[in-house]
């Protein structure tokens, strides 16, 4: 009987569930991968990629959604979950703790299964951006790049000082003899945690102990190209654009773009089906399209327009095309900015979209060569990283198997 690995994930986010999925692909020829999940939409692609899905109680429902995709914003700082709601969240994941019996766990972003492995003593990893990570916080990094330098200090401070969000978190800890966390940042760490960043173009270079960088890691979900679409962009001579939106889309902000693209000389691919509204007027040089493989996609069009999703990212300069980047929330923004500075982007703040500045942009991808050569020299900088091994290897030497590759705390390599 193999030994087994319990993966939670935030089945209404497609980028942390498709993490988590190819986290688990590291894994499945030595490890029975097990994940859980409280709802959403994307659960279905884990039990699609052949894993065994729990589901667990209270099921988190549109209106929950909703109000977590704000507080992931920052537009909202109320607490998601009630008392009530933790403390039956934190009982069943104990109770498939128990169940499963896992050698080690990964967090995907289920802020109580920190708390529960604690309480099971159970080795947690956590896979995340270095943006707003508690290192990039005290390191003194900027939150937003669109923001003055006492406005970044200021909500630095509040980050890492204020306790947003950990009132309940704090009397389940004590419920249960736990260090009570002092922020929230306390309940979104692993025993080791792992950076899905590159170190050479990442604005942080040294990360404490029991952290690593890992490389690069995105979906590849294996999914095709719908032919019709496949074949228009294959045959357009004009300039190809990938928009994407993530699953976390500003509906004002996504209307705003979509304007900017009609009456250019352009060719728009749009996987935004699920955010259009009925009212909404699409131009007539934009494809709209449900999910599409993203790096399949990145291989028929010239550059992209998005949100700045860690993941969306990735995979852009993984397939050596330039971006437009116009972040959702600061994470998303710092995912971005590194690539402006490396001279492979350009970004927008959400703040400031119009139909000028981002034709502005367009035109300034379009028109300077820059941009696509430093796009092939981040692309070669991304593929020299083996991501799979790199965690592989992290993940052995933390749990005291044998492994052949060397880890470094500071590259993963």
């Amino acid at each position: 009987m193999m030994d087994k690995i319990l993966i939670g994930i935030v089945g209404w986010n497609i980028a942390e569930t498709t993490r988590m999925i190819e986290v688990a692909s590291i894994f499945h020829n030595e490890y029975e991968c097990h994940f859980f999940s409280y709802g959403g939409q994307f659960e279905y692609l884990v039990e699609e990629a052949g894993y065994q899905l729990h589901h667990l109680l209270p099921i988190e429902d549109e209106k929950k959604i909703q109000h977590l995709w704000k507080v992931d914003r920052g537009e909202r700082f109320r607490q998601p979950w009630s008392l009530k709601e933790l403390d039956q969240r934190i009982h069943n994941e104990i109770t498939l703790i128990d169940q499963i019996q896992p050698s080690f766990a990964f967090l995907g972003s289920v802020l109580t299964f920190s708390m529960s492995c604690k309480i099971r003593n159970v080795k947690l990893f956590n896979v995340i951006p270095l943006a707003l990570s508690r290192p990039y916080l005290e390191a003194g990094l900027p939150i937003s790049p669109f923001w003055p330098v006492w406005f970044n200090r200021l909500i630095r401070f509040v980050f890492l000082r204020v306790p947003l969000l950990v009132t309940n978190f704090r009397k389940i800890a004590k419920k249960f003899n736990l260090e009570p966390p002092k922020i929230a940042l306390d309940v979104w760490l692993g025993d080791v945690n792992i950076v899905a960043d590159i170190k050479e173009l990442s604005l942080l270079k040294d990360l404490p102990k029991n952290w690593y960088f890992s490389g690069p890691l995105f979906a590849n979900l294996k999914q095709e190209i719908p032919e019709d679409i496949k074949n228009r962009l294959k045959l357009a001579s004009k300039t190809k654009i990938y928009f994407a939106m993530g699953s976390s889309a500003n509906h004002k902000v996504m209307i705003k773009t979509l304007q900017a693209f009609e009456g250019l000389d352009v060719l728009v691919v749009a996987p935004i089906m699920s955010h259009l509204k009925d009212n909404d007027i699409v131009p007539s040089n934009v494809m709209i399209t449900d999910w599409l493989p993203a790096l399949e996609i990145m291989k028929l069009v010239d550059f992209a327009v998005t949100h700045g999703g860690q993941g969306t990212v990735q995979t852009t300069v993984i397939s050596g095309k330039p971006f437009i980047g116009i972040g959702m929330q600061p994470e998303q923004e710092l995912n971005i900015y590194p690539f402006v500075v490396f001279g492979n982007a350009l970004q927008i703040s959400k703040a400031k979209v119009s139909k000028h500045k981002l034709q502005m942009a367009i035109k300034k991808m379009i028109e300077k060569e820059s941009f696509k050569l430093k796009a092939l020299e981040a692309k070669s900088i991304l593929e020299s990283h083996n991501t799979y091994k790199i965690i592989e290897t992290i993940v052995k030497t933390e749990i005291g198997q044998k492994t052949t590759h060397k880890v470094s705390q500071t590259i993963g390599e």
